[in-house]
């Protein structure tokens, strides 16, 4: 019995996997707009730095670097598109569906995005920190550090995932959901420390951020990857993720609970 209920969701990973390799062009034009990226991200960084700005910043060239490198690879496979899937679903009709069968919604979308982001590691992420680390000539990771940050990493994927399930339940009211789902993803972009490293950001917003949960989606484990720390700090950030992720997945309970509730009325 076990054995089908597990099956049953991993027949769902196998799809993601297969989606994301149904057209070959977009594998290999993802890898490619990833290592433009990156490239770009390096030479900004870089030249800053060069530069010999009268300011000094909050953390080292190399550093900012690794941070940047690390984040990029990271964010290669950890990207979800549940809020696109979610909402296309919606608009076809076929979340009808999708919410007769004998299967735990958002556990489907979860196994879903974990095939396809699982293809995405191995075409994309593990060959451009490969190339990057040889590019550099630098080590891009703490050795001592490397199993605290897969735990941190893993945290960020869930809190990622489950951010991103709770925007696309809110198709459920909105129909149309890609005018708010650009407003957040911005904001997701910029307060994660996916573009920029938190430790340079002013003190005000600095200080507001850490009231929010963007930064234990890539700050918090980009930084326990990248940068020297005490044993205190590695667990204060992971207890920090901890406490995000059973916060957003328990609004995402009440959201499903309630959209649920929300779409038969418009069904009739």
């Amino acid at each position: 019995m076990q054995c089908n209920f597990f099956r049953k969701y991993l027949d769902y990973m196998v799809i993601g996997m297969k989606e994301h390799f149904a057209y070959r062009s977009s594998v290999w034009a993802f890898f490619f707009s990833k290592s433009a990226y990156l490239y770009m991200q390096f030479c900004l960084w870089d030249a800053l730095f060069m530069s010999q700005a009268k300011v000094p910043l909050a953390i080292t060239r190399e550093e900012t670097l690794r941070y940047v490198i690390v984040a990029t690879v990271i964010s290669s496979f950890m990207e979800c598109n549940a809020i696109q899937w979610i909402n296309g679903e919606i608009q076809t009709g076929n979340i009808a569906v999708q919410l007769i069968r004998p299967v735990n919604f958002s556990a489907m979308i979860f196994f879903r995005h974990a095939g396809e982001s699982a293809v995405k590691f191995i075409t994309c992420s593990l060959p451009l920190g490969i190339a990057a680390a040889l590019f550099c000539r630098m080590p891009l990771v703490c050795k001592s550090q490397i199993a605290f940050g897969l735990v941190s990493v893993l945290l960020a994927f869930a809190i990622q995932f489950v951010y991103s399930l709770i925007i696309g339940l809110m198709a459920f009211w909105l129909i149309v959901t890609w005018p708010l789902n650009m407003l957040l993803g911005a904001i997701y972009k910029l307060l994660s420390g996916s573009w920029i490293p938190c430790a340079m950001f002013p003190g005000f917003l600095k200080w507001l951020n850490s009231f929010l949960p963007f930064r234990a989606m890539y700050e918090i484990p980009v930084t326990i990857l990248t940068r020297e720390m005490n044993v205190q700090s590695i667990y204060s950030g992971l207890l920090v993720q901890s406490f995000w992720f059973f916060f957003l997945y328990c609004l995402m309970k009440i959201t499903w609970k309630v959209g649920t509730k929300k779409l038969v009325v418009q069904g009739g």
